[in-house]
Parts: C-alpha cells; sequence; structure tokens
C-alpha cells in the first residue's frame, strides 16, 4: 500500500467512525411523544347561593388521541443483561468498512480465514448474506458484516467485489453466525466503565455500546444472532 492510499484509508476510516457514531447519538437523543393529551374544562366560578351550596359536578378529563399513535412502534422485548459485563472482560477487535468493531471473547467461537471458494452461495436472499461454510462440521450462514451494521448512506461506497475488502470470518456464539470482516485486530480487557452502555436499544439492538478509549462499537452477540434468525429464519437460509 502507497503512502497516498494509507491516507486515503484513514481519512474513509474517520468517515466512517465519524458517520456511524453521530447516528448513534442522534439516535440516542430523540424523545418519544406522549400518545395522549389530556385537556381539562376550564374552571367555573360558582357564587355561593343556597341553591348553590352543593358539590358542583366533577368534569372528567377529555382526552384527545394523538394521530401518531397509530405509527408509534410497540416497545422491543426486554434484552437480558450479558454476564460479562458485570466485570472486566476481554474483547477481540475487528473492522468492516473502516468501522472498528468489539466482540467479547466469552462469546467467540472462533476465526477463520475468509475463501470465498468455501462458501456455498444461496441466491435470492438479503444483500449482507452470503451462503453457507462447513465450519467444525456444521453449515454456518456466513454475512457481510459491513452491509448489515453500516448505515445505509455508507453503503454506496463498500466495494462490490467482497473479495476486495473481507479477510477473516468471525464466528460467535455457538458458531450459528459467521461474520465477515476486513482484518482482526488485537485483543484487549476493558472495564464496564470504559463503556458507554446503550440505555435505549430500540434501534441496532445488537449494539450493547461504544467501547470510549478505543472509539468502537461493542456487538451483543446473543442479540445479534436473534436479530439474523428473526430477520431471514435458519429454515430458508438452508440450515
Amino acid at each position: 500500500m502507497t503512502q497516498r492510499d494509507k491516507q486515503n484509508f484513514i481519512v474513509d476510516e474517520r468517515e466512517a467512525l465519524s458517520a456511524y457514531f453521530n447516528a448513534l447519538l442522534t439516535e440516542e437523543n430523540i424523545l418519544v411523544a406522549d400518545k395522549t393529551a389530556v385537556v381539562t374544562e376550564p374552571l367555573v366560578k360558582v357564587v355561593a347561593t343556597p341553591e348553590a351550596l352543593v358539590a358542583p359536578p366533577v368534569v372528567a378529563p377529555v382526552v384527545i388521541p394523538d394521530e401518531r399513535v397509530g405509527e408509534i412502534e410497540a416497545a422491543p422485548e426486554a434484552i437480558a443483561e450479558p454476564k460479562w459485563k458485570e466485570e472486566s472482560f476481554q474483547v477481540m477487535l475487528f473492522k468492516v468498512a473502516g468501522l472498528s468493531l468489539a466482540v467479547p471473547l466469552a462469546e467467540l467461537n472462533g476465526v477463520q480465514e475468509w475463501d470465498e471458494a468455501i462458501v456455498t452461495p444461496m441466491p435470492g436472499h438479503a444483500p449482507w448474506y452470503l451462503g453457507l461454510v462447513n465450519y467444525r462440521d456444521k453449515q454456518v450462514a456466513i454475512i457481510d458484516t459491513a452491509r448489515f451494521v453500516m448505515p445505509e448512506d455508507r453503503q454506496g461506497k463498500l466495494a462490490e467485489e467482497v473479495n476486495e475488502r473481507l479477510n477473516r470470518i468471525v464466528y460467535i456464539g455457538d458458531a450459528s453466525w459467521g461474520l465477515a470482516c476486513d482484518e482482526v485486530a488485537e485483543v484487549i480487557t476493558i472495564s464496564p466503565e470504559q463503556v458507554r452502555w446503550r440505555s435505549n436499544r430500540t434501534s441496532r439492538r445488537w449494539l450493547a455500546g461504544t467501547v470510549l478509549e478505543q472509539m468502537c462499537a461493542l456487538i451483543d452477540p446473543p442479540v445479534f444472532a436473534e436479530m439474523l434468525e428473526k430477520g431471514m429464519g435458519l429454515e430458508d437460509l438452508g440450515v
């Protein structure tokens, strides 16, 4: 890689990180509007005459439905807190399209070199679904991680030819899914205090938080796998 290519790569990486975390910050700051508005009738001054010395009638509040109620999605199911976040834990860093991701070692099943020849394509599925790989005597669904996690406005810059950018496959959980990525980096130890945990996971539920010092996205592998399974169904993937 020439010096100019390295400089362009650094710029692209910074742009990817900036765009991604700006999108997350925007999501975190959105306030959910109340579903209904309550309006009470104005108070009426009562003249104290003998005929009026009785309790005034109680005026019931008028409930005005919000027209947006039908557009508000139901609250997502609660996400179980992972045990590995209770104390210091190790994570492996890897990159997709300039974005750094971290996967807890407790949820890591293995890493394999990317080789298009070992992938059995399954046409007719989502663009991020690459096919199946036989890994440890098991058919594992492989996804193009960049196309799954990156914002849509960044995906146009991804190389269409996956072999130009994919280098490794990261297997999560019980190896039900393989995450194809650009490169695998180091293993580090972090404490819960070093993570900006997400309190509201209404979108990108797989994202547990942000590791502040490394500025990388910490994935929650069980939720990641659950989203993929619900989105496509393992029976539809040929598994």
